[in-house]
C-alpha cells in the first residue's frame, strides 16, 4: 500500500467492493478538463494507457480489441457504407477503423472535450495514426446531440462512443430514449447505430439492460453482442440497433472483407469472429428479455469511455 500511495500504482475503483491496479512505469501527461481529468500513463503490463477520471479508457495493448469490435460489425452488416458519424472517440482509434473501410467518403465526429483530442494527438499517436488529418474527416468540437439537432445530414453508420450508461455528465442525455429517436431521424436508408454499451460483467449488467430496454422503444432490431477487452476486466457490451437489419451470412461476410481489402488490415475482427461476437449465454438472453436488472444500481461507479 505503501507504493501505492507514492504514485507508483495506478487503482481502478470499479466498484465499491472491487478495484484493478497497474503499476506505473511512467506518468507521460495529465491535464484537467471542464469535463474531466485526463492521463497518460505507461504501464507495466498494457503499456501506454489513456485514463479519464481515474478509471483505464485503452491501452496500448489491447485497445484494437475494443476498437475493431466497436467499429467492424456494424461497417461490415452495411453493403455499401459511405457517410458515418461519431459521437465521443476522442483518442481518434475509432476514425481510424473507420478509414479501413474505402466505401466511406465522409465521417462527421462531435467530440465534446478539445482538450482530450490534443492530448490523444500529441501522446496516443498508435491510437490514431493520423487520421484526424485525413480530409473524409470533419471533426466538431462541441455537444453530439446539439450537432445532430442542426444538421440536416443522413448517415449509414452512426457511432457512440460515450461514457458508461448511468454516468454523470454532459454524456447522460446520450443514453434516453429521446436521443435514440433523434438517432433513428439521422440514419440514411439501411442505416444503423452502434453502442458501446458498458460492461458485460456478470456483477455490473445494470446499464447494458438499461440501453436495450431503451433502444427497443425505437427500433424494430436491436442485436447485443460482447468481446473480451482483458484490461476492463472482462466482457464489454455492443449493441447494433435500426428499422430494416439485415444480417448476411458468412460467405457474404467474407466476400465484403475481401473486396473492402481488410485482410490483414485488422488483429481481433474477421467474419468468423463476427459470428462468435453475437452469441449470448442464457443467462443474459434471459435477462435481456426480462428487461430486469441483475446488479444493484448503487454499485454503478464512474465511465470507462469518454
Amino acid at each position: 500500500m505503501e507504493n501505492m500511495r507514492r504514485g507508483k500504482w495506478q487503482i481502478e475503483f470499479l466498484r465499491k467492493d472491487e478495484i484493478h491496479g497497474h503499476k506505473v512505469r511512467a506518468r507521460v501527461a495529465s491535464v484537467k478538463t471542464p469535463y474531466q481529468t485526463a492521463e497518460v500513463v505507461d504501464t507495466f503490463d498494457y503499456g501506454r494507457c489513456l485514463f479519464l477520471d481515474g478509471l483505464v479508457q485503452s491501452t496500448e495493448a489491447d485497445e484494437f480489441i475494443y476498437h475493431e469490435a466497436l467499429i467492424h460489425p456494424g461497417l461490415m452488416l452495411h453493403p455499401r457504407p459511405v457517410t458515418v458519424f461519431i459521437a465521443g472517440g476522442g483518442e481518434g482509434a475509432p476514425l481510424r477503423e473507420i478509414l479501413k473501410h474505402f466505401t466511406v467518403r465522409r465521417i462527421d465526429m462531435a467530440e465534446i472535450d478539445i482538450q482530450v483530442v490534443a492530448l490523444a494527438r500529441k501522446h496516443l499517436k498508435a491510437w490514431h495514426r493520423g487520421a484526424y488529418g485525413d480530409p473524409r474527416v470533419r471533426l466538431h468540437i462541441g455537444d453530439a446531440r446539439a450537432f445532430l439537432e442542426r444538421t440536416g445530414a443522413a448517415y449509414d453508420l452512426m457511432v457512440l462512443d460515450l461514457c458508461d450508461p448511468g454516468e454523470e455528465g454532459p454524456a447522460r442525455k446520450l443514453y434516453t430514449v429521446e436521443f435514440y429517436r433523434l438517432l433513428r431521424s439521422r440514419l440514411a436508408r439501411g442505416g444503423l447505430v452502434v453502442i458501446q454499451g458498458g460492461s458485460a460483467n456478470i456483477n455490473m449488467l445494470e446499464g447494458y439492460a438499461r440501453v436495450y430496454r431503451s433502444l427497443r422503444k425505437n427500433f424494430r432490431t436491436v442485436l447485443p453482442y460482447r468481446a473480451c477487452v482483458h484490461s476492463y476486466v472482462g466482457q464489454w457490451g455492443y449493441f447494433l440497433a435500426g428499422d430494416a437489419v439485415r444480417v448476411p451470412s458468412t460467405r457474404t461476410l467474407g466476400k465484403r472483407f475481401r473486396d473492402r481489402k481488410l485482410a490483414g488490415k485488422t488483429r481481433f475482427y474477421d467474419p468468423e469472429v463476427h459470428a462468435s461476437l453475437f452469441v449470448q449465454p442464457p443467462y443474459l438472453r434471459a435477462m435481456l428479455k426480462r428487461g430486469a436488472a441483475i446488479t444493484d444500481k448503487r454499485l454503478m461507479v464512474r465511465s470507462r469511455k469518454a
